[in-house]
């Protein structure tokens, strides 16, 4: 009797390594996944959620994108850049091109993003959309938000 609770324990201890053994796994393949796409895609975010309803009806809250190169940027080209003034990045829409740059716009907003966009600032170009799979990054978003204030 008291050897079989031995085995048990060792069992138990050894199913928790491999789990812990998986879990590692999984984020490596996940780490080494993304920075491939990024590779592939000619982009440093190639998959990217939406956190705000700027670009309704178009992208909703919580879809999943998937971002290329931002070659050949035309108007109507939905992109995801960076201001110098702000940490987080903004998916818009391209609504004129003025002064060797753009002038972006969110769908659903009623006026355009502030001064013009310059093509360094742009990191990608929106090619398609999972709606709803950007769920956890919008959840983690919002944690992040909150330790901010």
């Amino acid at each position: 009797m008291f050897w079989k609770k031995k085995e048990q324990k060792i069992e138990k201890k050894k199913s928790l390594a491999r789990e812990a053994g998986e879990i590692a796994a999984a984020i490596i393949v996940a780490v080494l996944v993304y920075y491939g796409l990024s590779f592939v895609l000619g982009t440093p975010m190639p998959i990217v959620s939406v956190v705000s309803g700027s670009m309704e009806p178009v992208l909703y809250r919580g879809d999943l994108i998937i971002l290329v190169a931002p070659n050949n940027l035309k108007l109507r080209d939905v992109v995801i850049y960076q201001r110098s003034d702000m940490s987080e990045t903004i998916i818009h829409r391209i609504i004129e091109e003025k002064d060797g740059g753009y002038i972006i716009k969110g769908d659903n907003n009623a006026i355009p993003d502030p001064g013009i966009v310059r093509k360094n600032q742009i990191l990608g170009k929106v090619i398609y959309a999972v709606p709803l799979l950007g769920y956890p990054r919008v959840l983690l978003f919002e944690i992040e938000l909150l330790f901010r204030r």
